[in-house]
């Protein structure tokens, strides 16, 4: 079985969508959908609940909730979802024919915009991805949970932990990047400025790896 594991807070007008597109898989037992909410105060959670396998909740912090969601997990594969990022049936297929004993990777990137900007967005995070063999989150990253453990998971950092534990991860072994393309939201794009979140990503990037806290970060990061 695979465990997808969803980090929210306050996600009630994009949460259904994300979750509703799994209930085939669900029901026929291919994958279990855990979402591990960070004290949201909206209606995040009644509206996904008869949708769900398991609940939980703890104080919002990506790393941690994402922690908490693998220990409660039954699968043996842990994909790592977030709220505003869409897979499929063709996603947990290529999971599922996964044969080696210890893995974890990726998959490729494209928005839910196609404006040319965002396509050219998209071209150089995937390429980026292949230089250096790291995925963000919204790439949806998968680690087998052997693995997982080894590595003592994600750090309880808000921000930065899928940069952390790709960079832990790839000490073992090479991410396997899957050709299978995800659909993650532009919205932060959209809605903050595109050039403008390039910017403000970038910066992010530099500050933690000159190793400003990433508490500290994620105040910039709103």
């Amino acid at each position: 079985m695979i465990s997808i594991i969803i980090p929210t807070k306050n996600e009630e007008k994009i949460i259904y969508d994300t979750v509703i597109a799994l209930q085939n898989l669900r029901e026929n037992k291919l994958c279990e959908i855990i979402l591990v909410d960070g004290m949201s105060d909206d209606n995040t959670i009644n509206l996904v609940r008869p949708y769900i396998d398991k609940v939980v909740t703890c104080p919002a912090n990506r790393g941690s909730q994402q922690n908490l969601g693998a220990r409660i997990s039954s699968g043996q594969t842990l994909v790592f979802l977030h709220a505003d990022t869409h897979i499929n049936k063709k996603h947990i297929e290529f999971l599922s024919k996964l044969k080696t004993k210890q893995y974890w990777g990726f998959f490729k990137l494209s928005f839910d915009k196609k404006d040319l900007k965002y396509k050219i967005l998209s071209f150089f995070i995937n390429f980026r991805s292949y230089l250096f063999n790291y995925g963000t989150g919204d790439q949806v990253i998968f680690i087998q949970k052997e693995l997982f453990h080894k590595i003592n998971g994600f750090p309880d950092f808000e921000i930065m932990e899928d940069i952390n534990i790709c960079s832990k991860l790839k000490k073992y072994f090479k991410p396997v990047i899957s050709n299978i393309y995800i659909t993650t939201s532009a919205r932060k794009w959209h809605t903050e400025g595109f050039l403008k979140t390039i910017f403000k990503m970038r910066i992010l990037r530099f500050l933690y790896h000159i190793k400003i806290k990433p508490s500290k970060l994620k105040t910039y990061y709103k």
